[in-house]
Formats: C-alpha cells, sequence, structure tokens
C-alpha cells in the first residue's frame, strides 16, 4: 500500500490486501460525506460485485452510525436474533453471513469505513482489534495522498 500514489489506487490495493490478510470473502471501502456513505472500492473472491458506486443513507443503520460516530469496530451477523433488522437484511440481500465494520480515520475523523464480508462465520474481537489497526495505517497512508481541506 505504501507504494501507491493515488487514493483510488491505495483504497483498491488496501481491499485486495484486507481480503487476504482477514481471511474475509470480501471487503469494501466507503466515504463519509454528511449522512451518507458512498462505496468507493471492493474486492471480492467470490467475483459477486457489492455495492461499489452506490449510496446508503448511515442514519438507516445504527451499527454504522456507531462505528462512524465512536470510531471502535462493530461486526453484525445475520444469524444473530438480537442483529439490527436493517443491517441483517442488507448482509442477506449481498450474500454474506457477517460484516465487520471498522472506521477509516483521516484528519482526525472518520474519513470513511472499512467493511469486511464473510459468506462463512463471523467476526470476533480479536480480528476487530487487527481490522481497527490495519484501518488506521490506511488512514494514514491516506493523509499523505489527499489534499489538506481549506479553512
Amino acid at each position: 500500500m505504501e507504494a501507491e500514489t493515488t487514493i483510488r489506487a491505495l483504497l483498491g490495493t488496501a481491499c485486495r490486501e484486507a481480503v487476504e490478510l482477514f481471511d474475509a470473502t470480501a471487503c469494501a471501502i466507503s466515504r463519509v460525506v454528511g449522512d451518507l456513505l458512498v462505496g468507493l472500492d471492493e474486492h471480492t473472491t467470490s467475483g459477486r460485485p457489492l455495492a461499489h458506486g452506490h449510496e446508503y443513507l448511515i442514519s438507516d443503520f445504527p451499527l454504522t452510525r456507531e462505528v462512524v460516530d465512536g470510531g471502535e469496530p462493530r461486526w453484525v451477523s445475520r444469524l444473530d436474533p438480537k442483529a439490527d433488522e436493517h443491517e441483517a437484511t442488507l448482509l442477506s440481500k449481498l450474500g454474506f453471513e457477517s460484516l465487520l465494520m471498522v472506521c477509516l480515520p483521516s484528519s482526525g475523523s472518520c474519513w470513511g469505513l472499512v467493511e469486511l464480508f464473510l459468506e462463512h462465520g463471523q467476526f470476533d474481537p480479536e480480528r476487530a482489534e487487527l481490522a481497527a489497526r490495519f484501518s488506521t495505517r490506511v488512514g494514514t497512508l491516506l493523509e499523505r495522498l489527499e489534499p489538506p481541506e481549506l479553512v
């Protein structure tokens, strides 16, 4: 990832590396724009596209809101009877059993979201912590490529 010279290339490489590193079925990176989550890049081992280029209202997904606002990783399984209905429905629609979401921090805020998907199985605190550290590294590299906002 360190060799990438554009944001697009960094995000694409990060998605590919995350899938391999976390033995995930897919990874998507989205940008937080107000209450919108806009899909920027993705990588899947199944060849099925995710939601690249799609937009979701963060306020429709309480667990996503927690990650964006609090910066702490969260995970959900559609098989969990206590799972948020919107999150579980989206997972089912995409054909995945579990989702791990981590904040992509950059310039002191949650720039975006890194989402890891599993077709089978669930995430745990250890993988969540590793994913958060991975995302922090991506955020550091992003700061190097993204020009600072004018105040």
